[in-house]
């Protein structure tokens, strides 16, 4: 049965989240609903009114209006989601096997197995370009669907941190390696290549892309001996030939979503620290913190996004003219 989460009172919200400035002013993010049995681990918007959240084993859904549980349990606990459109949503997980779902408007289905220790994550660019990595200890299977049928497209010796499907020419995936070195690999529409290394200490956990000139690439700096609380944020920026305009923000980042070239949001944090950064074109700034770890963002337009964090809250940022 679908039970409906009513959406938490103005009152309580600087109990539960408080923004970046003082609760008295205000603020584009507010916690929508508090999930408070599950650690959220991906957010996917397939527009402003259908949103679809995972971690903990449910499938959260939200509407335009509340968010709902959708599906609360599948066959194995889903860990990512991705949505093409309202009709065609994908969510992958497993645990000593790789499960991917579907969702076809309707209901939830399993669409495919694979062998690995799990399908850690999945990203449609439409309904008929769709890309999974299941993974295990010894690296990763590219998966991908055509529409009709799942085939293996690529293995690579690296564990698939994060994947953003742009279009059919234009899919990129960052890895890590047993050695603690991280790469981004790109598919070009005929195969998957090595596109950059990262640089001894540095971690890339997300990617995503507005264009195939407007990329980024989020993580962190880790310097030998340095305790969680002082790792740093990093970005790297794609211009359509190189990867490059390396930043460093106060915070680790986990994941990154971009509305266009202006509007891009990264999050992360460790603990009680959820940083949300945004990106206006120039520079990022420290835009909200959920005072939890966030795991994953995502955005329909330049006017919403949506956060979710390790202790099941789901974070909204809506700036639409009054």
């Amino acid at each position: 049965m679908i039970k409906t989460r009513l959406f938490i009172v103005a009152a309580a919200l600087c109990a539960l989240a408080l923004a970046a400035s003082a609760c008295g002013s205000p603020s584009p993010w507010i916690i929508q609903t508090q999930e408070g049995d599950a650690s959220l681990l991906a957010v996917s918007a397939a527009d402003a009114t259908h949103v679809w959240a995972v971690g903990g084993g449910p499938v959260y859904f939200f509407n335009g209006t509340s968010w709902v549980t959708q599906a609360q349990k599948l066959e194995a606990e889903p860990t990512d989601v991705s949505a093409a459109d309202p009709t065609h949503v994908w969510a992958s997980g497993g645990d000593g096997g790789g499960v991917v779902w579907f969702f076809n408007g309707t209901a939830w289905a399993m669409q495919f197995q694979t062998t690995d220790q799990t399908a850690s994550v999945v990203s449609a660019a439409d309904p008929t370009h769709v890309w999974v990595a299941g993974t295990g200890d010894t690296g990763s299977n590219i998966y991908f669907f055509n529409g009709a049928s799942w085939a293996r497209q690529f293995t690579v010796a690296l564990h698939v941190q994060d994947m953003f499907a742009l279009d059919a020419s234009h899919a990129w995936f960052v890895a890590e390696g047993q050695d603690g070195r991280s790469w981004i690999y790109f598919f070009d529409g005929s195969s998957w290549k090595q596109q950059f290394e990262a640089p001894n200490h540095e971690f890339f956990l997300g990617v995503t892309a507005v264009d195939p000139t407007h990329a980024w690439a989020v993580g962190s700096l880790e310097n030998a001996g340095a305790a969680p609380q002082d790792i740093r944020g990093l970005v790297y920026t794609f211009d359509g030939k190189a990867w490059g305009g390396r930043t460093l923000l106060a915070s680790q980042l986990h994941k990154v979503a971009a509305a266009d070239a202006r509007n891009v949001w990264a999050v992360g944090g460790i603990g009680s620290n959820g940083p949300v950064y945004h990106f206006d074109g120039r520079s990022w700034g420290l835009q909200f913190d959920a005072h939890e770890s966030l795991f994953d963002v995502t955005t329909s337009d330049r006017l919403r996004a949506w956060a979710v964090g390790g202790l099941g809250g789901i974070f909204i940022y809506e700036n639409t003219p009054l």
